[in-house]
């Protein structure tokens, strides 16, 4: 489980993570996962040379009237004159029938004019005057050659190699036949996908017959270097080729040579003479196909490389591409393992600090910018291609997501806090501001609402355990002015031990008080027009009361077993609440230090109605009634239904200005009859008048003796205007 500070706990243990998920990636995927970026990086650094290897292929001067099985004795002429010329060994890349049909005509050579001299069998006649075929020179065994040639020459496997080799070869050169045989293999390895990415390193293979032909030294050499060696499906031992570009035609061009089979066999062996000496000290690959034909082509690199030609490689082609791969030891590579880990390592832990001290938009920009980054390390270096770009943008992504994780999981313990702890209304407001706006000095109109318990100092002093009176003050709330919030849209402004204070700001249509600014506009999507807010407060208050009222009548029953029943009785008879109502202009905002963010704010409200709705909340001591309200909305409580009664015009302490107050309540309590709202009417007139006043309803003995005390101490002025000196 996270701590209570995720970020500041758990950096250590999300590196230890990310690491540990790129070290595993890069052992159990290897470099599989990353063949989509790394073809494209070594189609990028092609091989565009063969200084080892060259190729000889069918072409069209040799006629179509020249079958396959009939162009043999051609290649083995051709392997004659590459012998004779300095080549190193030959390789004919083709799977041939052992048994041949000797009665055939086989091309003996190609003439200057392009016409084939055959080798025929002859016709004797026989007794019974009919003709009996003997076999061509060249019937015998098609691919007969000398026996330099023949040690240095190699073939693919034999589609039927049950048959004798004499049938290809002759008697003679089956006696020189080495035990293992001439056969090589052209094996094509695979890992993992059929594509043709790899060199089959087997000592069977022609690859490595070739190249040992041509330099054995290096050739050993090259297969020492494990270091990138992998193992291929069937178990076979094998690393990256590295590719060229596929041709489809011959080439004469010294770089890589794809020479016509019909010169090398041609007649004139000055002129055939002439172009082997070009494949002198070289490995030659013999092709049984022209260089356009498509039977012998290969998947590669260069067919599924999102940058490459989409081009197909011929079989020879990558044989070549092959042996040279192993004598140059230019395949493609992966950087060593201190190098790997050592990537790993930083990535995981410059990803995990910037996540957990950067914004998640410079953490995620500096993903895109490491993917770049590795992307161009497959391209930049000519060897090092195998970065590991998947199991490093791996270590980030773990990374990213363990701390953009514990940024959200702080988030979501702040918006917690944050709406335990701010108004939703609030909250709403100043996430709409536009970025980098506060919401300072803002005046507008609202209706405030103070409620305060008479009676709390002596209560606190009997129940005297603070935890008994935290207890007390949290359940009242939660019972009573809970409702203000979730039932009539009110907007805390604060606790201050026993006294609640909501406010709920409106918007005048008939007299505009929000400006016109971006403030202005923001507060007027979460606010009420007037009439909904002095509707919601009026009807909210008397909730309220009711609540108050049944709250403190089930102390006994409520507390029974925690607080003695004496003291609970006590309390029941001293403890009351009283609401107070104004409205008017205030100033919204916030409130508290300004010294870049040091100190903690308070969003809230400051005005005159703030005051005095405290002051007038005082009065409910004074008077027979839980609610006092000022004159600007008795209007709507009319309207709504409910009952007010006119207290007088009173100047409270710390105001000069009077204010008309009026007790509220619904039009079925007894206080708020017509016949006994009209005696208090004339009774509180007289009082006002400084006549005599005539009798007071009794229901109001409490307010008579209050405004009578009043009366005597000379705090009713000339104008009928109580001159309160005291809260």
């Amino acid at each position: 489980m996270l701590r209570e500070q995720p970020l500041r706990h758990n950096k250590i243990l999300f590196f230890i993570f990310a690491l540990l998920i790129g070290f595993l990636s890069d052992i159990y995927l290897k470099t599989s996962a990353d063949n989509w970026i790394h073809d494209a990086a070594v189609i990028h650094q092609a091989r565009t040379t063969w200084p080892h290897v060259g190729i000889v292929a069918l072409d069209s001067n040799i006629p179509l009237n020249v079958g396959r099985k009939q162009a043999l004795p051609l290649y083995a002429k051709a392997v004659e004159r590459l012998v004779a010329a300095g080549s190193k060994a030959i390789f004919l890349d083709a799977r041939v029938f052992k048994g041949m049909e000797r009665n055939m005509p086989y091309a003996s050579c190609i003439q200057m004019d392009g016409q084939v001299r055959w080798s025929e069998p002859s016709c004797s006649i026989a007794k019974n005057n009919q003709c009996t075929l003997s076999v061509s020179d060249k019937g015998n065994a098609p691919l007969r050659m000398n026996e330099q040639a023949f040690s240095q020459f190699s073939i693919a496997p034999y589609l039927n190699p049950e048959e004798q080799d004499f049938l290809l070869y002759d008697w003679d050169a089956v006696m020189m036949m080495p035990p293992e045989g001439i056969n090589a293999s052209d094996r094509l390895v695979t890992k993992a996908s059929p594509i043709a990415r790899w060199v089959d390193l087997s000592l069977d293979h022609a690859v490595y017959r070739l190249a040992s032909s041509v330099d054995s030294v290096k050739t050993k050499k090259s297969l020492s270097n494990i270091l990138n060696d992998e193992v291929c499906d069937g178990g076979y031992p094998c690393r990256r080729v590295r590719l060229s570009k596929p041709l489809f035609s011959l080439s004469n061009n010294a770089e890589r040579l794809i020479l016509p089979l019909s010169v090398l066999a041609s007649c004139d062996e000055n002129i055939a003479m002439a172009m082997a000496a070009q494949l002198k000290d070289k490995a030659v690959i013999l092709q049984l196909t022209t260089p356009t034909e498509s039977t012998d082509i290969i998947v590669t690199a260069m067919t599924t490389a999102f940058s490459g030609d989409k081009l197909m490689t011929p079989g020879p082609q990558f044989i070549a591409d092959e042996v040279e791969t192993l004598l140059n030891q230019d395949h493609p590579r992966s950087p060593n393992q201190i190098i790997k880990y050592s990537l790993f390592t930083l990535i995981a832990l410059l990803t995990v600090l910037a996540g957990a001290y950067l914004s998640q938009v410079i953490l995620w920009l500096s993903g895109l910018f490491l993917l770049s980054f590795l992307l161009l390390l497959c391209f930049l270096n000519p060897l090092i291609q195998l970065w590991p770009v998947t199991a490093s943008f791996l270590v980030f992504i773990v990374g990213a997501c363990l701390t953009t994780g514990a940024h959200l999981l702080i988030g979501f313990r702040h918006g917690k806090l944050i709406s335990n702890y701010m108004p939703y209304q609030i909250r709403d407001l100043l996430l709409s501001l536009p970025a980098g706006l506060s919401f300072n000095n803002h005046r507008c109109d609202a209706v405030i609402l103070m409620s305060d318990l008479a009676g709390y100092t002596t209560v606190t002093g009997l129940l005297k355990e603070p935890s008994h009176v935290m207890n007390l003050m949290n359940d009242y709330l939660s019972e009573t002015s809970i409702v203000l919030q979730d039932k009539y849209e009110g907007w805390l402004e604060a606790y201050v031990g026993d006294l609640v204070c909501y406010y709920w700001p409106y918007s005048d249509n008939d007299n505009q008080a929000l400006a016109e600014d971006d403030l202005g506009n923001a507060l007027d999507k979460v606010i009420l027009n007037k009439s909904e807010a002095y509707h919601h407060i009026l009807s909210g208050a008397l909730e309220l009361a009711a609540l108050q009222k049944n709250f403190f009548s089930h102390l006994s029953e409520r507390y029974a077993g925690k607080i003695s029943y004496e003291v609970l009785e006590k309390i029941s008879q001293i403890i009351n609440a009283g609401v107070g109502i104004s409205s008017g202009s205030v100033v919204m905002g916030n409130l508290g230090p300004d010294n870049k963010g040091k100190g903690v704010k308070k969003f809230g409200v400051l005005g005159d109605p703030l005051n005095l709705a405290a002051r007038i909340e005082g009065l409910t001591r004074f008077f027979n009634t839980e609610i006092i309200i000022t004159q600007e909305l008795v209007p709507d409580a009319l309207q709504a239904g409910f009952r007010v009664r006119r207290l007088g015009s009173m100047a409270v302490k710390g105001r000069i200005a009077p204010a008309v107050i009026f007790a509220l309540g619904y039009a079925d309590d007894l206080r708020f009859e017509e016949e006994v709202l009209e005696q208090w009417e004339l009774w509180v007139q007289a009082i006002e008048q400084h006549k005599e006043p005539k009798d007071c309803p009794k229901v109001f003995q409490q307010d008579q003796a209050s405004m009578l005390t009043w009366l005597e101490r000379g705090l009713l002025s000339d104008q009928g205007i109580w001159l309160l000196d005291q809260k």
